[in-house]
C-alpha cells in the first residue's frame, strides 16, 4: 500500500511541477542557415529542489556540432547564477543512425560556477531526432535542453 502511495505522490508532484513551469524544460533550435555544419544549441532554466525550492539558479545548455545527422561532438554546460560547489552529473542522450538509444554520463566539477562536459556519443544520429542534455544533481531540477537534428 505504501509503495502505491509513494508512486501516486511522485506522479502528482511531477504533474504539478510541469503545470507550474518548474518541470523539465524541453526546447530545440535549428542549425544556422548560413552554415550547414554550424553548432546548434539550446538552453533550459535550472531550479532548486531544496529550500527555497523553485528558485532559479542557472542554465543548462546543450550544443551539438552537427551537419545534418553527422555528429562531430556535443558540449553540455551548466552555468550557475550563484555559488555552485562540488560536482554534478551531465548526461547526453539521443538515437544513433540505427535508431538505438544512446546515453553517456560525465561527472563535472562545479566549483568555478560552470560545469562542462564534452561527448562524442555517436558519429551519426537518426534523422529528425533530438539530442538532449540533462543535468543530474540532487539539489537541482533535472533540467533538459534538447537540440533538433535532421
Amino acid at each position: 500500500m505504501r509503495r502505491r502511495t509513494l508512486g501516486n505522490a511522485a506522479v502528482l508532484t511531477a504533474s504539478l511541477l510541469a503545470l507550474t513551469g518548474l518541470g523539465v524544460t524541453i526546447a530545440y533550435a535549428a542549425t544556422d542557415g548560413e552554415d550547414p555544419a554550424a553548432v546548434a544549441g539550446e538552453c533550459a532554466d535550472v531550479f532548486l529542489t531544496i529550500d527555497p525550492a523553485g528558485d532559479p539558479v542557472g542554465k543548462l545548455c546543450t550544443a551539438a556540432d552537427a551537419d545534418g545527422t553527422t555528429l562531430s561532438g556535443v558540449a553540455l554546460t551548466f552555468t550557475a547564477s550563484s555559488n555552485c560547489s562540488g560536482t554534478v552529473m551531465l548526461r547526453v542522450s539521443g538515437l544513433d543512425a540505427s535508431g538505438a538509444e544512446f546515453g553517456e554520463v560525465e561527472k563535472a566539477n562545479c566549483g568555478s560556477g560552470t560545469a562542462t562536459a564534452s561527448f562524442t556519443p555517436a558519429s551519426r544520429t537518426a534523422p529528425d531526432t533530438y539530442l538532449c542534455g540533462t543535468l543530474l544533481a540532487d539539489r537541482y531540477t533535472a533540467a533538459q535542453a534538447c537540440v533538433a537534428l535532421s
